[in-house]
């Protein structure tokens, strides 16, 4: 009887000490996170149609980026950032004597490195450099009807690439909601490649098309018009 009991005591015992020596399996308390990334998109043109502004669109042209991601370290404020933006046109006329249509394509894409700022419970600023990428393809076609109906093809692409500085300014609207505006300086340098083709019905001997080849280079100051409304997540 004394070795029985003796020998339960010992094995409540090891039983007793496994489970104070077993890992806490409760949900442990959530991590603070390290980052807030932001994703926007430009809203000026919502803004004219809710307020029945013009139909200007001068400054979509400056600021060609419709989408920006940011994503900021929460101790730091260094982080990276990324835009884009692509418009496409489509267009054609015809006055019974010349058809002439036009189809544009035009990427714009930049990476960034920058540093946010906190002024206070609901301004926040930030700085930093961007690389960015363009390039633009417009091709246009141009038939003037006649008994030799000539037809000219001329195809113009742009492509460039540069960087420069940077600065945005935003407003919290609510925890996870901002309004902001950003101003830059940049300078891209590229090819321009443009090949005309003409084309003289009933003419078996068109001349082959003609291509040049020029250097191009731009300066743009992107002015704080263009309004952002970004989710952080």
């Amino acid at each position: 009887m004394k070795k029985t009991l003796a020998t339960a005591m010992l094995v409540a015992g090891c039983i007793s000490m496994s489970f104070a020596q077993a890992p806490d399996l409760s949900p442990s308390a959530p991590k603070e996170k390290l980052c807030d990334q932001f994703l926007g998109v430009q809203v000026n043109g919502l803004i004219r149609q809710v307020f029945n502004f013009n139909n200007s669109t001068a400054a979509t042209e400056v600021n060609p980026y419709l989408l920006t991601y940011n994503i900021n370290s929460r101790k730091t404020g260094w982080g990276l950032r990324a835009s884009i933006g692509y418009n496409y046109n489509s267009s054609g006329t015809n006055d019974g004597i010349t058809t002439r249509t036009s189809k544009l394509n035009d990427l714009h894409f930049r990476l960034g490195v920058e540093k946010s700022f906190k002024l206070s419970e609901k301004w926040s600023a930030g700085a930093g450099i961007d690389l960015i990428y363009n390039y633009n393809d417009d091709n246009t076609s141009a038939s003037t009807i006649s008994f030799d109906t000539v037809t000219t093809n001329t195809k113009t692409t742009i492509s460039s690439y540069g960087g420069g500085a940077m600065g945005w300014l935003r407003y919290n609207l609510t925890k996870n909601i901002t309004i902001g505006t950003e101003s830059s300086f940049y300078v891209t340098t590229g090819n321009q490649k443009i090949t005309v083709e003409t084309i003289v019905a009933h003419n078996p001997n068109n001349t082959p098309p003609t291509d040049s080849d020029n250097k191009v280079s731009f300066g743009t100051i992107s002015l704080p018009v263009v309004f952002y409304l970004s989710v952080k997540f």
